[in-house]
């Protein structure tokens, strides 16, 4: 099955191109402790983001607009549209596994999303790691590393599970600070980059928006 052209099914979940590699760009809210913010950070279980996301590998790529509306912590719908309406793919995931539907009539079912996307790429994809990642959290329980803090004191890049993932941006929504641009790499010799950007925050539970 082909996706959105050169970019394959993989185009699960979020993330851009056009982006610099320009400095940490965020602003300033007085975070202080980090641990504690994490509690805050965790309270966020609805939303809905839009914005763009890209998949780069060394023999393919490709981007698409989305959007990922989040539900609860295991409930959520992701919506991606190629360029020049090309194609679109609808994601959704619940309690019993994910099912990933595309306009040109594909239908998948995994009872696990990161294993859906072996599946269809042959390669990883971080997509359970993304439900913390996005809110700037590392995944609980799992062992991480953040080697650069932004002069928030928040992450600029934290190493966890294989990946790097870099906060290239955050973004004030109703009072706190969440990502608005990410970009994920492979720690390893595989040459995977995924870029997010999120160009709407709109945290349901607090209607903040960005």
């Amino acid at each position: 099955m082909k996706f959105l052209y050169s970019l394959p099914a993989l185009l699960l979940f979020l993330w851009l191109s056009a982006c610099s590699t320009s400095a940490v760009r965020y602003e300033p809210v007085a975070i202080g402790d980090w641990q504690h913010y994490q509690q805050i950070l965790n309270k966020i279980q609805q939303w809905t983001i839009q914005g763009r996301i890209s998949v780069q590998t060394e023999d393919d790529g490709g981007q698409a607009d989305y959007t990922w509306k989040q539900y609860n912590s295991t409930d959520y719908d992701i919506s991606l549209q190629a360029p020049m309406g090309a194609g679109t793919m609808l994601i959704s995931g619940r309690q019993s596994g994910v099912n990933l539907k595309t306009s040109s009539g594909d239908e998948l079912f995994d009872t696990d999303v990161d294993k859906l996307m072996l599946r269809l790429n042959g390669w990883p994809l971080p997509v359970s790691g993304l439900y913390y990642w996005v809110r700037g959290l590392p995944v609980p329980e799992t062992k991480y590393e953040v080697v650069h803090w932004n002069d928030n004191g928040l992450p600029y890049v934290m190493l966890q599970n294989g990946w790097r993932i870099e906060f290239r941006k955050y973004k004030n929504v109703g009072g706190d600070l969440l990502p608005g641009k990410l970009f994920i790499s492979r720690e390893d010799n595989e040459e995977i980059e995924v870029r997010l950007i999120i160009r709407q925050w709109n945290v349901d539970e607090r209607g903040g928006n960005a």
